[in-house]
């Protein structure tokens, strides 16, 4: 490890090995002009997946109730059924919708969409 005395006398030129060290000057940095304009299609996004959950309800525990909870125990959540569910997309409240049956499973029908998320998510695209 060299000492600082060592590390002025290498950067003041007095090393005299073959190498030299010079300053590095970059160009400073522009923003790229027009980039705000450019337009681009879904295209290239749609394989790209993409995390939904539905939020079906909440529950308020106590601690006690919590830590009485074994296999086969019931939470009853704040919603009934018929009540609109909460669709989310990489962990933003993206849509609402119901749930629906399908074959003995379990589905969600889209009843409205966030616009204000939809816009965001679509800004810029042709």
């Amino acid at each position: 490890m060299l000492t600082e005395e060592e590390i002025r006398n290498f950067l003041a030129g007095a090393n005299t090995g073959d190498a030299g060290i010079k300053k590095v000057k970059f160009p400073s940095l522009e923003a790229v002009r027009g980039i705000d304009r450019v337009k681009t299609s879904l295209s290239h996004l749609e394989d790209v997946q993409i995390e939904i959950s539905v939020e079906l309800g909440q529950a308020w525990l106590k601690v006690r109730e919590l830590l009485g909870l074994a296999a086969g125990s019931v939470i009853k959540l704040d919603k009934a059924v018929g009540d609109e569910v909460m669709i989310i997309m990489n962990q933003q409240r993206f849509a609402k919708g119901e749930v629906v049956v399908i074959n003995e499973s379990f589905g969600v029908r889209i009843v409205s969409i966030n616009h204000a998320y939809h816009a965001k998510l679509s800004e810029g695209l042709a």
